[in-house]
């Protein structure tokens, strides 16, 4: 992932690159072993999308970390590790997540020239002031909602801290903080928002349920569920839909057109076998993301339509790194509580206002020093890492690939 802004995107991960595994320096920290996960992202300006693996390792006889990681693809960053603070025992919703230190390393071992964690926003767009919604009888709403945003907690390179102030500088007075596998971003960012910009932006807890056949969007709950095998059945995803209800929840099924993007060598969907909308109807899922980023799903919008009396259009940035936001879903709820808030969801009373060409100013991370003091050390190791390609495949964000590895040598360079 080059310097360039970007908000693209959770997950790919695909791509190709140097068949090799690096190692970054351990990082010393006091805290209870942490749960594995991986980053994807894509570059701005490259078709081919670059991701990494990775995986953490608790040391407990000196609470270390060690990251290591297993690049694939041009540029990547490695994420946070994921830790759970202090608090009671019994797992990852009974204690505030705290994020370990950031090791940015790219595709040659060097660090990424820029530095996420020192980016701030100070503006504020007005989308409202020059856009309208797609139900032109929809004109009186109070709500511009992200549904669906990434932090530090999983795969995006912004603190919920920084998430929140970017949000608000983009023109949303709420969000649905949804990173992968866990609601503890979403807790830390709600916790900040209600402390500092209560009057500005309202927070509603929830996860993305990511595995190899979909990507859910789990909102309304404030306690992670278990994520099933990285292809779970039809009955186990209909048990995921059913707990979510009994929690309270609602489930929006996310970005249908990515998941179903062809995937090459493969030549086969990214998330293999994905369900159908009408398989999705039927199990009880509560909406679809009809806007992701800035792709407008056409399809999943008119199925939603013919299906009004029992689904929901949802829109989500899918923030992962700042950049342009694109949509927003417009809601006039009884008042900006989460829970009124999601009352409008419930009863399907939305509509949304979109920007294809994406909203400015736009901004660049600040420049990471460490990245000039081994840029050219990386330059000579990129020789080394091209006499091969490996091709991974969508990460399940389990420990697992969703394809088979495929390795590519060029025997003109041995």
């Amino acid at each position: 992932m080059m310097r360039a802004s970007s908000q693209e995107w959770d997950g790919q991960d695909r791509s190709s690159s140097s068949a090799a595994s690096r190692s970054s320096s351990s990082n010393h920290v006091s805290l209870e072993p942490p749960v594995t996960q991986s980053v994807r992202h894509r570059s701005l300006n490259s078709p081919i999308d670059s991701i990494h693996e990775t995986k953490e390792e608790h040391a407990p006889e000196s609470n270390s970390v060690h990251i290591r990681e297993s690049v694939i693809g041009g540029l990547t960053e490695t994420n946070h590790a994921f830790h759970r603070g202090g608090g009671p025992p019994g797992g990852w919703d009974n204690g505030p997540a705290v994020p370990a230190h950031r090791v940015p390393v790219s595709d040659n071992g060097v660090p990424q020239p820029g530095d996420y964690t020192k980016m701030e926003f100070d503006w504020k767009t007005d989308p409202r002031s020059y856009l309208k919604p797609m139900d032109s009888n929809f004109t009186d709403y109070n709500v511009l909602l992200d549904a669906h945003m990434h932090t530090t907690y999983s795969d995006g390179v912004l603190s919920p801290k920084q998430a929140i102030d970017y949000a608000i500088a983009n023109g949303y007075n709420a969000v649905i903080v949804t990173d992968h596998q866990t609601v503890a971003g979403s807790i830390a960012a709600k916790k900040y928002a209600e402390k500092h910009h209560s009057d500005q932006i309202t927070v509603i807890t929830g996860m993305e349920y990511t595995c190899c056949r979909i990507h859910m969007n789990l909102i309304g709950i404030n306690k992670s569920v278990a994520v099933t095998p990285p292809f779970p059945s039809d009955d186990e995803l209909r048990d995921v839909i059913d707990k979510v209800h009994d929690m309270g929840g609602l489930v929006i099924v996310n970005h249908i057109p990515w998941s179903n993007a062809t995937m090459l060598p493969w030549n086969d969907a990214r998330l293999p076998n994905n369900p159908t909308r009408e398989q999705l109807l039927d199990w009880g899922v509560d909406g679809f993301e009809v806007v992701n980023q800035n792709t407008f799903d056409l399809r999943s919008y008119q199925f939603v339509q013919e299906n009004s009396d029992r689904l929901v259009a949802l829109t989500g940035s899918d923030m992962h790194y700042p950049g342009s936001s694109y949509a927003w879903t417009t809601i006039n709820a009884e008042n900006r509580t989460a829970e009124a808030i999601l009352d409008e969801i419930r009863n399907r009373r939305t509509s949304f206002l979109l920007d294809a060409s994406g909203t400015r100013p736009l901004q660049l991370a600040p420049y990471n020093k460490n990245y000039f003091k081994y840029a050219p050390w990386g330059l000579i190791g990129d020789y080394f890492y091209g006499y091969a390609d490996k091709y991974t495949g969508q990460y399940s964000f389990q420990g697992t690939f969703c394809q088979n590895e495929v390795l590519d040598t060029h025997g003109t360079m041995m």
